[in-house]
């Protein structure tokens, strides 16, 4: 048995950890080849340098991505293909951030970059025949504040410009548009601009590219519906899927979120493709060239491609009634040899018959083994016993991961291998201990009193065969809580329970009939193990891999840990059966208690980062102050700041604490950094950074809903020129915010008020955040607010503009802490804009 796991452990180890072999163009010559040497030669233009969306590198990224779509907009003509370019000057304006999960308004100016590829069956610009439905393939070009972007985005962008290469030589079915989108950094707001534009009427799916780590497998981790996680399995024999990520999504666990829910939010349906490994990386300065590779280019490009030529090859996006916005449906592949994709339905309907199938099962076992001894108490006993020693591990893992929370909260996040074999044999320890109970009692109620060692010796093979059909009463039982579940809340994550039911009915089956053991042994060992354990297994590593360095993100380290603890559980329960076969519970306990407690040892003792692997990542931030001439910085992770801190000289006074913004997840430290380049700059030539001035007031009177009275309103005008800077926001303190009724900045459209918020007027009274593609322009917002009379007193608030710019120094304090951090720390960037956000109080 210990062969076997290792065997499936090992192959799932090999398949999740290699990658392709990447293909050049004279290589890749068929329709569902991807040539990731030719999309490399992208991403190394790409990944130069940070280029967030309020940066002049920015600008130099879409500049050449225009430059590459033109050139393949010219081989196309040359080939008789229709590939068209589309306009994007959409000014966008919405009233909640989808990143923050903030309602607060958000001005966008956006900068997209649209290719359509019509099909052979397609509609062009100006026709009137063919198809205009289409498949959208998304991608974004802007990168977080520090990260270079290779990652996130940068190869969903190259993948993007080689299928579109791909599609003029190898052409489909129907029309397929490229949304290479800019500011989902800032808020998935490229992709909630391309929802304005007037292709977006014509998309009936997509599929979209993200980066949440460092290279590695891209995982197919959200599908709308059955249909199109089908289309994704035809990618061969490299599909790397599963319904975990979907349903956890439904859940609630993971607050972030992709473009997916941008047009899921239009009910389209689609497909989230994304990296997951080293999410250490993952929005730091890591994010590089250096840290992914062309074989991760090439898996992308492998299943991106098949997944999307699938779709557009088929009738998929011109029937209308079998397109499903939302369906939940089970998919996940086998070690990436092959892929399971059915119905949500097929799935209860699987698991109702089997709540049905197992009862008689039992009963024909029972009767069918009557004369050797078996009886429906021994399986009761047995399945009792097995209930027991699972709550009893779930117990003691819960008490160990909350003493390792204690003494190593960051275990997981470097070690994980060694925190999920700790709780294996942890569990392996308890389930064993309670297991030798159980044959000591069972022996007591027979009256064997002999010695022990040799009575379980006489009993070994009944006792594992009574344990092989009490271990199929003990999964129906959970298929039971997992049937239900599943079906109140649409998700069906617990997969695996099916097949872990069904392989247990066929190893009891051979392990009382025919009653020739050493037969009966091998097949019953051969399929409990193969297909529930590898999906299992394979579930764990995904998990370690994707979940254990979500920790400096906020993600509760005694949340991961018992994530591992029950994918253990699930890994360890199995085995019973063999225990009973061996007979020898004292040596095995004793083994596996020496194991556990070295594990636990090394667990507690073990420094959790590593610069390779796992280095602690930070969150950086500057807010200089204009009126106050302040230089505030902050720097945040989860544990060991005070460390990093020591060996940072410009951070010598600081105070540090709980993290309020986190809830106290986080430990901030906050002191006076360097004056900002711009800053300096400006004082010598005596230039505002942010120049503004209010227009005179205006007052009216309404009435507002069913109030009888009216009620007066100021309105002014706030203009400024900001130097430097695309980005700003306003904010008013909640002291005074409850008096704004509008926020509305020139040239914008007004906001779609459905989904998105409950009314313009609740977000503006959070603020505004606004964005413009071009330098130098003149900002003019209309603020109206209620007061009591002319003579009330004007509002105060904060106009700050955003800086992402360093790598050419501009923030001194930020290279200061950069050059001083230890091997094993790293700056990320976190959540939302601003590396330095320059401010001053407004009046108005």
């Amino acid at each position: 048995m210990a062969v076997s796991y290792i065997v499936i452990g090992a192959i799932i180890s090999y398949k999740r950890l290699s990658l392709p072999e990447p293909l050049s163009v004279e290589e890749a010559t068929g329709p569902n080849d991807f040539s990731a040497k030719w999309a490399w030669q992208h991403l190394e233009q790409i990944a130069q340098k940070p280029h967030p969306i309020n940066s002049r590198e920015n600008i130099r990224i879409r500049n050449y991505l225009v430059e590459v779509v033109q050139q393949l907009q010219k081989e196309a003509e040359q080939l008789n293909r229709t590939v068209e370019l589309g306009d994007d000057h959409v000014k966008l304006t919405m009233t909640k951030n989808f990143l923050s999960n903030a309602t607060r308004l958000e001005f966008y100016e956006s900068s997209n970059i649209l290719v359509r590829v019509v099909g052979t069956e397609g509609r062009a610009e100006g026709q009137t025949t063919g198809h205009p439905e289409a498949v959208v393939v998304d991608a974004h070009f802007d990168s977080v504040l520090i990260g270079h972007g290779a990652t996130d985005d940068g190869i969903g962008v190259s993948v993007c410009l080689e299928m579109i290469r791909n599609l003029i030589n190898h052409p489909v079915k129907h029309n397929v548009i490229f949304n290479i989108n800019n500011g989902e950094e800032l808020g998935l707001l490229g992709a909630a601009a391309f929802m304005k534009h007037p292709w977006s009427k014509d998309v009936k799916a997509f599929v979209n590219f993200e980066g949440a780590g460092a290279g590695g497998r891209a995982l197919l981790f959200r599908s709308s519906n059955k249909a199109l996680a089908g289309h994704y399995s035809k990618v061969g024999n490299s599909p790397h899927a599963n319904v975990f990520g979907n349903d956890v999504f439904k859940l609630g666990l993971i607050k972030s979120g992709t473009d997916f829910s941008i047009f899921t939010a239009y009910n389209i349906p689609g497909l989230d493709i994304a990296f997951y490994s080293r999410r250490a990386f993952y929005h730091s300065l890591h994010d590089d060239i250096e840290h992914t590779s062309p074989g991760s280019v090439q898996h992308m490009g492998n299943t991106g491609l098949v997944a999307t030529r699938s779709i557009a090859d088929s009738d998929y996006l011109i029937k209308p009634k079998g397109i499903v916005s939302s369906e939940a449906s089970i998919y996940y592949d086998i070690a990436g040899l092959f892929m399971m994709v059915y119905s949500f339905n097929t799935y209860l309907t699987l698991n109702y018959n089997l709540l049905i199938v197992v009862p008689v099962f039992i009963a024909w076992v029972v009767i069918s083994a009557k004369k050797h001894g078996l009886s429906i108490g021994v399986v009761l006993r047995s399945y009792l016993a097995m209930l027991l020693s699972f709550f009893a591990a779930i117990a003691t893992s819960l008490g160990f991961a909350a003493l390792i929370n204690k003494i190593n909260p960051m275990l997981v996040y470097g070690e994980h291998w060694l925190g999920f074999l700790f709780f294996v044999f942890q569990c392996c320890t308890t389930i064993i201990c309670v297991q030798w109970a159980w044959v000591k009692l069972e022996l007591w109620l027979k009256g064997d009193l002999g010695p022990l060692e040799i009575a379980l010796e006489r009993i070994r093979v009944d006792s594992e065969q009574v344990a092989n059909v009490g271990m199929v009463l003990f999964w129906w039982t959970l298929l039971i809580a997992a049937t239900v579940f599943g079906r109140n809340q649409q998700i069906g994550l617990f997969y695996f329970l099916t097949w872990f039911t069904v392989t247990s009915m066929i190893s009891a089956y051979f392990s009382v009939y025919p009653r020739r053991r050493g037969t009966a042994w091998t097949l019953a060992r051969l399929w409990i193990n193969f297909l529930p354990l590898a999906m299992v297994l394979d579930l764990a590593v995904t998990n370690m891999i994707a979940m254990s360095q979500t920790l400096v993100d906020g993600t509760p380290s005694f949340a991961i840990m018992t994530l591992f603890a029950l994918c253990a559980l699930n890994c360890v329960m199995p085995l019973i059966p063999t225990i009973h076969r061996s007979a020898n519970f004292r040596k095995m306990g004793q083994v596996s208690l020496i194991l556990t407690a070295a594990l636990l040892i090394s667990a507690c003792i073990v420094f959790p980062y590593s610069a390779a692997e796992a280095p602690n990542k930070l969150i950086w931030r500057q807010i200089y102050d204009l009126d106050q001439d302040t230089s505030a910085v902050t720097v945040k992770t989860m544990h060991n700041l005070e460390a990093i801190m020591q060996g940072v000289p410009a951070a010598k006074n600081r105070k540090c604490g709980p993290d309020p913004a986190s809830n106290g997840v986080l430990t901030q430290c906050v002191y006076q950094g360097a004056v900002p380049l711009l800053v300096v700059d400006t004082k010598k030539t005596g230039e505002d950074i942010i120049k503004s001035q209010v227009s005179k007031p205006e007052y009216h009177k309404a009435q507002d809903g069913d109030a009888s009275a009216e009620t007066l309103y100021r309105t002014v005008h706030l203009t400024w020129t900001v130097k430097d800077s695309r980005l700003c926001q306003i904010m008013f303190p909640p002291t005074v915010s409850s008096s704004i009724k509008l926020l509305k900045l020139a040239g914008f459209d007004e906001p779609e008020e459905d989904w998105r918020s409950s009314t313009t007027t609740n977000a503006s009274r959070h603020g505004m955040t606004a964005f413009k593609y071009e330098y130098g322009q003149v900002w003019d917002l209309e603020i109206m607010y209620e007061v009591e009379s002319k003579d009330s007193l004007p509002l105060e608030g904060t106009l700050g503009c955003l800086y992402d710019e360093w790598d050419r120094e501009q923030i001194p304090a930020f290279t200061n802490m950069k050059n001083h951090l230890p091997e094993w720390a790293l700056l990320g960037g976190g959540k939302g804009p601003g590396l330095l956000t320059i401010q001053k109080t407004i009046v108005v």
